[in-house]
């Protein structure tokens, strides 16, 4: 963010001024206090030396509080200097200038999108008062608008009479289609190609609105279709509403139709909060029983990243809660459960940090938690936590472990470049479920598994493709994962 910093007396001319006086070296003078007059006039303590960027600093300082309240042309000038052997006071007045209010509110680069709807994301407007921790705030809530780009910083644009500016914000608006994707091959067990495919239509008829359809094979007779539609909706706030209806045919297990509503909400700054409510009917095979289960889930994230494809420094953080009551049904109860309702909870935690170590190399850390509490000795496969494959524990296959509970992790170095990043990782988790023994117990099983690799990362303005090569202490070293991560805007 840019601000006008005006000091009317010339740093140069005060060390001359100095010198003249005595000769003295510049690295010797040392400021001993600063006087500030204003409506109220007050000293400053220091014991630092008298050069230019000291000065600057202690004028940014000076000038912070009336930027904050609308001053924005608030400038120091220097009164008087005084000397005491190796020592300076100085003497400040504060020129306050107009209080400056904003007169209008300008975007750029907006073709199809409707001002209106940006508007409404930035709600500020004429006679608000231009402050530093309003276009802060300004800032933000742009970078936080979904459909389109905001390039930073805004623009103060001041009118006649410098009481008044506009504030203009500069925009691209985001392609309208964008294609992700990834894929690998498993040759190990007649799998052969997995891959999930995510096409959405951004910003539809200018209105903010978002489709999606996301295809996914994770492994031979597992795949997920899933449809999406999703719109900006201001409620309690800046707020999204999307709704999603989807299925997954697990051809040997389950079949499941599902559907769910979310609404989520920006609380302040980088932090929102979700609310979900869902439905999904399921239908096992070979005979088990089929049943319905309803879900509310209330979340809140947090992301905080220097650059969404290529972060140096950051933290994403996401967390939720979901209560379930699940129950089956009567006309389907060939195998008769221990009973024929449960009430379920689910939490997810998921942190993603990163850090710049030093130069081009860059730490990334994650941490994941998923768990399943239930009554139920042993839930139907298709309540369970898939674990395997990006995202998870890479190296080995997709949704290769099954568990009630899981925490994995994983350390990332990174060796950065400007259009990507080389990077080798360690995956580790952590699993627990329940298993059935052959004479009618059941048995706790927790396993520790890890997974091994490098890859490459390239990316522009426009597409990113991401290639991985990862191995599992139980895998051939030439026989490794091969997993390739894509996205394109068309």
């Amino acid at each position: 963010m840019s601000r006008i910093v005006q000091i009317v007396a010339a740093l140069g001319v005060l060390v001359v001024t100095l010198s003249a006086t005595e000769p003295v070296a510049d690295s010797q003078v040392r400021i001993d206090s600063v006087y500030v007059k204003n409506d109220s006039s007050y000293v400053i303590a220091l014991d630092r030396i008298f050069n230019q960027r000291n000065l600057e600093e202690l004028t940014d300082n000076i000038l912070s509080k009336y930027y904050d309240r609308g001053y924005y042309w608030a400038s120091v000038k220097v009164d008087r200097i005084r000397k005491h052997d190796d020592r300076v006071e100085l003497e400040v007045r504060i020129i306050k200038g107009p209080l400056v209010r904003l007169a209008g509110v300008v975007y750029t680069g907006l073709t199809r999108t409707s001002h209106d709807l940006v508007a409404r994301y930035i709600p500020f407007g004429a006679g608000d008062t231009l402050t530093d921790a309003t276009l802060r705030r300004a800032e933000k809530m742009a970078a936080g608008i979904g459909f389109v780009t905001f390039h930073p910083p805004p623009v103060i644009r001041p009118l006649e009479g410098y009481t008044g500016a506009d504030l203009e914000f500069q925009f691209s608006e985001k392609k309208q289609f964008t294609f992700e994707g990834g894929g690998g091959y498993l040759p190990d067990n007649s799998t052969g190609l997995v891959w999930n495919l995510n096409l959405h239509f951004n910003n539809l008829f200018g209105g903010g609105k978002q489709a999606s359809i996301f295809s996914e094979r994770r492994e031979r007779g597992r795949n997920v279709l899933r449809l999406g539609y999703g719109q900006p909706l201001f409620v309690a706030g800046v707020g999204h509403l999307s709704f999603d209806v989807g299925t997954r045919d697990y051809r040997e297990q389950f079949y499941e139709f599902s559907l769910e509503g979310t609404y989520l909400t920006r609380l302040r700054g980088n932090l929102s909060a979700g609310l979900s409510l869902g439905w999904k009917s399921v239908e096992p095979v070979g005979g088990l029983p089929s049943y319905s289960r309803f879900t509310s889930r209330f979340s809140i994230e947090r992301e905080a990243l220097d650059n969404r494809l290529n972060p140096v420094n950051g933290l994403d953080l996401r967390w939720s809660i979901a209560y379930s009551y699940r129950r089956y049904r009567e006309d389907s109860l060939a195998a008769t459960p221990e009973r024929n309702s449960f009430n379920e909870t689910r939490v997810s935690v998921s942190v993603k940090w990163y850090k710049q170590v030093i130069g081009r190399l860059v730490g990334h850390l994650g941490l994941s938690y998923v768990g399943l509490e239930t009554d139920e000795s042993l839930p139907p496969i298709s309540e369970l936590i898939f674990v395997g494959g990006p995202g998870t524990i890479r190296g080995f296959r997709n949704e290769q472990f099954a568990v009630l509970r899981t925490a994995f992790g994983t350390v990332e170095p990174r060796l950065r470049f400007s259009n990507g990043y080389l990077f080798t990782f360690y995956d580790a988790a952590y699993l627990n479920n329940r298993i059935a023994q052959p004479d009618g117990t059941i048995r706790t099983d927790e396993l520790y598994r890890y997974g091994y690799g490098l890859g490459i990362a390239l990316h522009d303005n426009r597409r990113a493709i991401k290639l991985s090569l990862g191995w599992n202490p139980e895998l051939p070293f030439d026989q490794p994962r091969l997993s390739v991560e894509f996205s394109s805007d068309i």
